[in-house]
């Protein structure tokens, strides 16, 4: 028996709708929905293949590390994890989580830190950090007079690039900025910038200010370094152009608006002045190995074997996106709601369900 059902895709922050096509409880493929206003039943290779990510390495079982990784119950896991937990000082424990969770584990990820008087809690902000600016909608994007592209937004993000496109065809002028290497950034655009690294940018912003009016947009694709980011603002402040970053995790922008934006040297100062990380879907051992050393405990709770999971001492097997409610926050600031369409696998469970039981094992009052 087939159902088809709604949701937001998870493949980038700029919060388009996704049909899913489900077979007997397993999510089988993807179907357009017309309706959605963000990509108006189109979606991009990444939004036609995310049905993939509920079937593919998956973590089902609770583990913990007896030798090597062993299945346990959950009672066992959350004993273990809770004891390890309560047996440290708040200094001593780090919590780390990534773009990808929703608003509502995010709230809760807090409550638990504020709980336990935890300071070293944040989420792997990639390129950006916190901004509290109002963001461009998609249709200024559409009705601008003139874009600015850095990065290769049209490649990354083809349904906002169709935005781009249809400006375009209105009549807007596309200037696009973008590393040597990246060759394929200027198609369609009617200026084609080439530099050598984002840092060059800081000279090449000045002149393209005086171009750009109350009518025009920004878009800023994902940078690094992180640094860059904040110059480039500091750059378009001076003008009345309005600015739309796009993070490459979708719901990037709910979590700065719950927790600290770490940049990778963040995230590297606080894996080694802690002992215990409790790490909510994300991987540092990815990108941070060498700083993971220094860690006595680690307890990761998500949902894909990755290589922090098989290095951690308890793994807690969360939910995908499509097997839980909640919400996400795109990358303009539209809150989107999404709600569970199939049951995870094994003994997976629900996130915000998990952090609650965590907690009260602690002792906590969330």
């Amino acid at each position: 028996m087939l159902k088809i059902a709604h949701t937001i895709c998870p493949s980038c922050s700029v919060g388009c709708g996704v049909n899913l096509i489900i077979k007997n409880q397993e999510a089988v493929g993807t179907y357009p929905y017309k309706r959605h206003p963000i990509n108006q039943g189109k979606n991009c290779k990444k939004g036609r293949d995310s049905f993939h990510l509920l079937n593919e390495n998956r973590l089902k079982t609770p583990l913990i590390k007896k030798g090597g990784l062993e299945q346990v119950s959950w009672e066992e896991a959350l004993d273990t994890a809770s004891s390890q937990m309560k047996s440290y000082t708040p200094n001593e424990i780090g919590i780390i989580t990534s773009g990808n969770c929703t608003n509502q584990e995010y709230e809760t990820l807090k409550k638990i830190a504020e709980s336990l008087g935890v300071e070293n809690i944040g989420y792997n902000a990639g390129a950006f950090p916190s901004f509290d600016f109002e963001t461009a909608t998609l249709d200024e994007v559409e009705n601008s007079s003139t874009i600015l592209i850095l990065g290769d937004v049209l490649k990354e993000n083809p349904l906002l690039g169709r935005r781009v496109i249809l400006a375009h065809e209105k009549g807007a002028k596309i200037i696009s900025v973008d590393l040597v290497q990246k060759t394929l950034t200027g198609i369609n655009s009617d200026e084609y910038i080439q530099i050598g690294s984002m840092s060059e940018f800081s000279e090449i912003g000045k002149t393209i200010l005086p171009k750009l009016n109350e009518s025009s947009t920004v878009l800023i694709e994902n940078l690094e370094p992180i640094e860059e980011f904040e110059n480039i603002l500091k750059i378009f402040q001076e003008s009345d152009a309005k600015i739309l970053p796009v993070m490459e995790e979708c719901n990037s922008r709910g979590a700065m608006n719950h927790l600290p934006a770490l940049s990778k040297n963040d995230l590297k100062e606080l894996l080694e002045k802690v002992k215990l990380l409790y790490v909510v879907g994300d991987d540092p051992a990815s990108y941070q190995i060498e700083s993971l050393k220094n860690l006595n405990f680690i307890i990761t709770e998500g949902c894909f074997v990755n290589e922090t999971a098989l290095m951690s001492d308890v793994v807690l097997p969360g939910s995908c996106w499509a097997e839980k409610s909640g919400s996400f926050t795109s990358t303009t600031g539209e809150t989107q709601n999404i709600s569970k369409i199939v049951e995870a696998p094994g003994d997976a469970r629900d996130d915000v369900s998990i952090m609650i039981e965590l907690a009260e094992k602690i002792g906590l009052e969330l």
